[in-house]
């Protein structure tokens, strides 16, 4: 867009969205979209070597640094066991791979290395922070071992305010680049100053994708969210049908949801819920602009980051591949500081009742990985509501690269002018 986003244009958009009668005016029919991306064996295959290895992915907070040193193990893809470790002037991020034997350099999630070292515990290969080898027990029984060919291999780390992420494609562009669609709107959440709150993780018996999708459309809310958010009837808490998106560039995307009309979430009200939980105790972000304050918002960072930004706190959502038909859900929470030891109850209290929704979506959706498996599963017939979901799939060809897919399991491309 190229004025500025008002409260007022984005009512305009609502109240637009709400009156239509058919199928928005001059906004292209979307295609079918192949089933077997969502459970053929090769398209995942195309996924782990082309879309993964070379796309910007979320793999640690640096509150999980705290002194150089520090290290977080990375294992959101298989084939992909990388370490990102604090460092004198920053962090550096290496595959978890010795270049002796395959060793892994560290077996846990979260530690320390001490004297500034990564050794190997198979046979206590050294390198230091570079990656270089610095220390082989019995080095005389290697033939011409030249050290300085056998360190380890770099992965690019960049940080985006205090979310650090990774990338193994040395040619990728910049993190900066990457997320510049969304950069200036989620600025306002001052993300260098977030601390981190909260972190657990869902398995799911489902395809990554099939994951991703249910977080990426409201269309399912007046049915999987009948209990909570999606209340029949006037106690709705959100307007589903005045829901106004925003698809941009590299695959990203921007959802907003209208409370219902009448509707008034009081202050001390769960943005998740509408429902009061005495929120008082949790810090606002100040710096948070009118629009996350009035609309239920949340961002979508291709491949698989989706965020509903709240203004005293929020979760940001990662979907993995744990195999072609199981996934997992990260959820990392964060925060302002809350200067005490412990999490403090308004932050339990709004986690949990968060977690009410996730586990409404979560439920089903084994179910439909089941449903996928079938011989009826042959095309997935997506809406204008689900239009974000078909905007990422277009994504995912283009970076996997269009040629390098099977026609059968390709998606045309159709979106290009609706990007905003």
């Amino acid at each position: 867009m190229n004025e500025p986003e008002t409260i007022e244009t984005l009512r305009a958009r609502i109240a637009y969205e709400k009156a239509r009668t058919g199928y928005p005016q001059g906004f292209p029919a979307l295609p079918e979209i192949p089933a077997q991306r969502y459970v053929a064996p090769e398209f995942y295959q195309l996924e782990l070597t082309r879309l993964w290895q070379k796309t910007w992915l979320y793999a640690a907070h640096k509150d999980q640094f705290p002194e150089v040193g520090s290290y977080a193990a990375f294992d959101g893809v298989p084939g992909m066991p990388i370490i990102v470790v604090r460092t004198d002037d920053g962090f550096a991020a290496f595959y978890n791979t010795c270049a002796h034997r395959g060793g892994c350099l560290v077996t846990e999630k979260q530690g320390h290395c001490p004297g500034k070292r990564l050794v190997c515990g198979y046979h206590a290969w050294t390198y230091d922070f570079e990656g270089k080898l610095i220390g082989v027990p019995d080095q005389r029984d290697f033939a011409n071992l030249d050290k300085s060919q056998r360190g380890l291999t770099r992965v690019r780390c960049e940080a985006w305010g205090g979310w650090l992420f990774i990338n193994a494609d040395p040619d990728a562009p910049l993190l900066q680049d990457c997320v510049r669609p969304l950069a200036p709107q989620l600025a306002q959440f001052d993300l260098d100053n977030l601390v981190l709150i909260d972190r657990y993780s869902y398995d799911c018996a489902c395809n990554w994708k099939i994951l991703m999708d249910a977080f990426a459309e409201n269309y399912h809310f007046v049915s999987v969210h009948r209990g909570t958010v999606g209340l029949p009837g006037p106690k709705c808490a959100v307007e589903h049908r005045g829901t106004v998106m925003a698809l941009y560039e590299n695959g990203h995307s921007r959802n907003i949801l209208p409370w219902n009309d009448g509707f008034e979430p009081r202050e001390s009200a769960s943005e998740e819920t509408g429902f009061s939980m005495g929120m008082g105790g949790i810090g606002d972000i100040e710096s948070v602009g009118p629009i996350p304050r009035t609309f239920i918002t949340a961002f979508t960072c291709f491949p698989n980051l989706t965020t509903p930004v709240y203004a005293n706190g929020f979760p940001l959502l990662l979907f993995w591949p744990t195999g072609v038909n199981t996934s997992r859900m990260d959820v990392v929470w964060m925060g302002m500081p809350h200067g005490e030891a412990e999490l403090p109850d308004a932050w339990k209290d709004k986690i949990a009742q968060f977690n009410i929704i996730l586990d409404e979506d979560l439920t089903y959706l084994p179910s439909v990985q089941k449903s996928a498996e079938s011989p009826a599963f042959r095309s997935i017939l997506v809406n204008y509501q689900e239009r974000r979901i078909y905007h990422a799939h277009e994504q995912i060809d283009r970076v996997i690269g269009r040629d390098l897919i099977p026609e059968h399991l390709q998606v045309q491309p159709v979106l290009a002018d609706m990007i905003e």
